[in-house]
């Protein structure tokens, strides 16, 4: 049973030589369909306050007589901002949802590429599943439902949901044709037994994500490939087809370079192979 570690191994390897253009894939997938509405704001500043308004208002606050109709005239101009930009945040993140089901599928697909081919990675897979997009919004609404009902019970619950059906945008990713059911029917079954070990690995990336908080998060942004690489090796872990993590990415010439496994050693009697996953 491979450990965190393995996996962060794995993901350090197969970047080589390839980390920015993961970068830049994952730019284009969180940002991909917030700026798509379309839709116009009108910013009406109908407002008119010269200085003399100004020094006579605050010369009645100052003895304690309050316009409570000036206030308001000079605060109104900020509520219609707050509308706008509240009416603006909720476009994007509608956009978000519903276009990002289907950049999601795109953005797993070309994470798993990376271990599936030693040649460059195509940003371009990122769009890919586009074609399916019915099925990959239809997944990521039963998925939010199914998380928000168990969420509702307590918290912990939610958590243990989200770990339980984490593995289905990649299933789908991998299986398009898949309908949503289907594919979390599939996430739960890997998941059995492995919901502790996918949030160990996850964790384990606290120190970093502390780090990069202190950049105000702009540290996220090269720090985001290095988890999601990781999460992918989990998955092909599940899945049997993760290689050894000596693998490492493709060098300038394009050639791979791959250690053979070596064979497991026999164990004796009263041996055991397990190891406490970290």
């Amino acid at each position: 049973m491979k450990l965190a570690r393995d996996y962060r191994e794995s993901a350090w390897n197969i970047l080589r030589g390839r980390y920015w253009w993961t970068v830049l894939a994952g730019l284009i997938a969180s940002v991909l369909g917030g700026f798509g509405s379309g839709g116009s704001f009108n910013f009406d500043f109908n407002f008119h306050v010269d200085s003399g308004d100004f020094s006579h208002f605050v010369q009645r606050l100052t003895y304690g007589q309050i316009d409570v109709s000036q206030i308001y005239s000079m605060l109104r101009p900020l509520a219609g901002i707050a509308a706008a930009l509240g009416g603006l945040f909720a476009a994007y993140g509608i956009a978000v949802f519903i276009v990002g089901s289907a950049v999601e599928l795109g953005y797993d697909k070309f994470n798993l590429s990376m271990y599936e081919s030693a040649s460059a990675p195509k940003i371009e897979t990122v769009f890919s599943r586009f074609s399916y997009f019915v099925n990959a919004l239809l997944l990521r609404l039963l998925m939010f439902v199914k998380i928000l009902l168990w969420a509702l019970l307590f918290i912990i619950p939610g958590i243990v949901a989200a770990f339980r059906y984490s593995m289905a945008p990649y299933i789908m990713a991998e299986n398009p044709d898949l309908s949503a059911t289907e594919a979390i029917e599939e996430s739960k079954r890997m998941m059995t037994d492995n919901k502790w070990r996918l949030f160990c690995l996850e964790f384990s990336f606290i120190g970093w994500w502390l780090l990069a908080a202190l950049t105000g998060g702009i540290g996220g942004v090269f720090l985001r490939p290095y988890v999601k690489a990781a999460i992918t090796a989990f998955y092909l872990d599940l899945t049997g087809r993760l290689a050894s993590p000596s693998y490492s990415a493709p060098t300038s010439s394009g050639t791979p370079t791959q250690s053979p496994s070596p064979e497991a050693p026999k164990l004796g009697e009263g041996e055991s192979d397990s190891r406490e996953f970290i």
